[in-house]
């Protein structure tokens, strides 16, 4: 009787610890909340494939030129497009939050096997960490994205792993089924190769078998052919990792952001290899003993991590994993020694330790449910919208009935794009190496910088009727001096300048509610029956 007690206790206390992880996940995801730049984009894919069945192979919607659609998103588009359609805003925002849930649950099941009996993988605090260092890389919980899945998939594709080394090899027959739908769901798909590689090195190291992770690298290089289009789409993957995203925010340094998310990625960084060198030293292991494939991905990773934002969600999900119990031994040995030093009884540190437990769950709860009263998930994201979208510049161009071709800022092309084509046909927006040519998005930015010996040949290739920049980039001066075009309409952040054939006399102004136009943000006019190049 008693033994069956303690089982219930057991699966109580896992419940909770589930309930309380998803109530968490959920009120981040509705407080910290946005819409991508590039998710419009997904959207105008995601369209096509949910009514064609199949991905759209070629851009309809610019006005330079472009080349084969390759697009590594294009089932994750149109299941965001099916969600999109089917639950509406809310509908994301839930998304986010399920998939950001998914990966910490996919965490904890490849915890359970991998630490010692002595730790609990479901320690909340740990979680509560992690999602706080996610906050501050801006890439994990802000918005609904591709690179989510990678994230869950990753999280996914190490916990096999980890079984396999435990002796368990069925499951690399898994692997390169999941790269199959990996690959056609974002392309992160590149770390997982990148990953099983290490793992034939680093156990290769450890001289434990690792030719079976060579074999299965074969085989899930072979599903890259498993894609709409064949071996074009393997060479577009190869020479896309080449490319010089240095203008890109998300492929800078996290030490260039900032200083808030500065000081706690190098916490996340140093804290791991600190804790990691902590148990090493106590338990005085020996090289020999380390677990080389861990060192090597932890390495590698960081290394990434440090030179790209980009890469920061991956480093997370794979610290979380590889670092937890030497966190953990950390945190206890200090502990313990603080408790020595204070001469607390064990017994009383004992139920210490269940208040701070006690302590971290009524914080979980208390945050969660007063986000959930005062965060009307519907408008959660509008304060976002606002600030990364010109509404107020394209309602001034739909109210005098203004259409053309809009050369904008890379980061806005999609938006305009899936609210206002064919209208307006934009110059490019972010798919860059997916649809335009570098040349193109260079020239784009050096007209925005107004850098080097020609920077205005974006302009002067193929005259925009509309150019529609914020006050910030260096353009406007020489804009504002500019015969060819004028300035028509001026804002807190936008400026638009027209084609002097487009001038009119008198303009019509939008009023400031912006919420009758957020309400719409998703509307679109983009009919497929009428596309053309």
């Amino acid at each position: 009787m008693n033994k069956l007690f303690k089982i219930d206790i057991t699966k109580i206390k896992i419940i909770i610890f589930y309930a309380s992880l998803f109530l968490l996940t959920m009120a981040v995801s509705i407080k910290y909340n946005g819409l991508d730049v590039d998710l419009w984009a997904r959207l105008i894919m995601g369209n096509h494939v949910y009514h064609k069945g199949f991905p759209m192979f070629s851009d309809v919607v610019s006005y330079t030129k472009t080349h084969v659609w390759y697009d590594p998103e294009w089932l994750s588009s149109g299941f965001i497009y099916f969600i999109r359609i089917k639950f509406g805003a809310v509908g994301l925002t839930y998304l986010k939050g399920i998939l950001v849930f998914l990966t910490f649950v996919v965490i904890s099941f490849a915890l359970k096997d991998k630490i010692s009996h002595k730790e609990s993988p479901r320690n909340i605090g740990f979680y509560l960490f992690l999602l706080l260092i996610s906050l501050q890389s801006s890439i994990i919980v802000y918005s609904v994205r591709c690179q989510l899945i990678t994230f869950l998939l990753m999280a996914i594709w190490i916990y096999l792993l980890e079984k396999v080394r435990k002796g368990k090899d069925l499951y690399l027959y898994f692997l390169p089924f999941i790269m199959i739908f990996w690959l056609n769901v974002h392309g992160g798909c590149i770390s997982g190769v990148g990953v099983l590689f290490l793992y034939a090195v680093g156990e290769f190291l450890n001289k434990k078998p690792y030719k079976k992770y060579l074999i299965t690298l074969v085989f899930v290089c072979l599903a890259f052919f498993i894609n709409p289009w064949g071996f074009d789409y393997i060479k577009f993957i190869i020479e896309s990792a080449y490319l010089d995203r240095s203008w890109i925010s998300e492929w800078q340094s996290p030490f260039s952001a900032s200083i808030k998310a500065h000081i706690f990625y190098k916490a996340l960084l140093f804290g791991a290899f600190i804790c990691y060198g902590y148990k090493i030293f106590v338990k005085k292991i020996k090289f020999s003993m380390l677990d080389k494939t861990k060192l090597i991905i932890l390495l590698t990773l960081a290394l990434l991590s440090a030179k790209y934002i980009k890469h920061s969600g991956l480093f997370i999900v794979v610290y979380s994993i590889f670092s937890y119990e030497d966190f953990y031994f950390t945190y206890n040995s200090l502990m313990e020694k603080l408790r020595q030093y204070l001469q607390i009884d064990i017994i009383v540190a004992k139920y210490l330790s269940y208040f701070r437990e006690i302590c971290v769950y009524f914080l979980i709860y208390t945050y969660s449910f007063f986000v959930f009263v005062t965060v009307p998930v519907t408008y959660s994201y509008y304060a976002r919208v606002l600030e990364h979208f010109p509404i107020q510049p394209l309602r001034f161009l739909e109210l005098n009935n203004i259409e053309g071709k809009v050369f904008s800022g890379f980061y806005n092309g999609s938006f305009i794009a899936y609210k206002y084509y064919p209208k307006l046909k934009i110059y490019m927006d972010g798919r860059q190496e997916q649809v335009y040519s570098s040349r193109l998005f260079d020239e784009s930015m050096f007209f925005l910088n107004w850098f080097g010996d020609y920077p205005n040949a974006a302009i002067d290739r193929i005259k925009p009727d509309i150019i529609l920049v914020e006050k910030i980039w260096k353009c406007n001066k020489h804009l504002d001096e500019n015969h060819e075009y004028k300035k028509a309409y001026s804002d807190d952040k936008y400026n638009v300048y027209l084609k002097n054939n487009l001038q009119k006399f008198t303009y019509k102004y939008p009023d400031k509610e912006f919420v009758k136009y957020l309400d719409n943000i998703f509307d679109t006019t983009f009919d497929y029956s009428k596309v053309k190049k």
